[in-house]
């Protein structure tokens, strides 16, 4: 019997283990079972009886050469459903397309999950240089410069507890310095991602806010450091301002 927890939910453990399997091959791509069974400290047997399963419901499909598993397209399909019906996403998207006219970049739109971005929209640049993260892609908040600006502009967040990661040489890996970062974004009213997560890309966000001045997502800018100079960065970030308040006008 399943036991019900302190804050009166009711986990099924089965059910844990059977979704954990499924987010572990969908961000491994192609995996065998025994992969799978490393990863996740199962058995082969629960493995497969798992996988079994999600293969019968058409979430999960067998290679015939090698016979690794992967995620079925089901899966992008569900996602975008979710993230189709976030009023947001769909208002935004419009503005977003103005945006990338002007500057030819990346054009992202995320939000927030504990501490971590989810990026909930783009629109890529047609350059051949370029740094593509994917719609559903997780990166930590801390080295993000979407990220940032939902530390900077989220009421009374607290840094403490952040377990740094030094993806390059510029990730900020202190809360001390992290603290003064934030201190920053607030002022001036955007972020920087210089180099922080990925070497060679920098990112410039805003927050697109509510009446209250709460943050509800953020919008960027993601370009190739060698094609961004002071000139540049000073105009995009006026069409990243603009547009997030035609954003804001638009919703509330």
């Amino acid at each position: 019997m399943n036991k019900e927890n302190d804050s009166g939910n009711y986990n099924v453990k089965s059910l844990i283990k059977s979704v954990k399997l499924l987010e572990a091959l969908i961000e491994g791509g192609e995996m065998s079972i025994q992969e799978l069974s490393n990863i996740s400290r199962m058995g082969k047997s629960s493995v497969h009886r798992i996988l079994g399963t999600f293969k019968a419901m058409g979430y999960v499909a067998q290679k015939p050469d090698d016979g690794k598993y992967f995620a079925t397209i089901k899966m992008f399909e569900l996602g975008n459903r979710v993230a189709g019906r976030i009023t947001i996403r769909n208002t935004a998207r419009p503005y977003m397309e103005e945006l990338f006219e002007k500057c030819r970049e990346t054009v992202n739109l995320a939000i927030l999950d504990k501490n971590e971005i989810v990026y909930l929209d783009k629109i890529t640049t047609e350059e051949p240089l370029r740094i593509d993260l994917e719609i559903g892609r997780r990166v930590p908040a801390y080295c993000s410069g979407l990220g940032k600006v939902f530390m900077a502009f989220t009421r009374d967040y607290d840094p403490d507890g952040i377990k740094f990661v030094p993806h390059t040489p510029s990730t900020i890996t202190s809360v001390e310095v992290l603290r003064e970062e934030l201190a920053s974004v607030r002022k001036r009213g955007y972020a920087v991602d210089n180099e922080e997560y990925i070497k060679g890309l920098i990112c410039l966000a805003v927050p697109v806010q509510n009446p209250k001045g709460d943050i509800v997502a953020a919008l960027s800018i993601a370009m190739p450091s060698i094609r961004l100079d002071q000139e540049k960065t000073e105009r995009f970030i006026g069409y990243l301002l603009d547009t997030s308040k035609k954003i804001q006008s638009v919703i509330w």
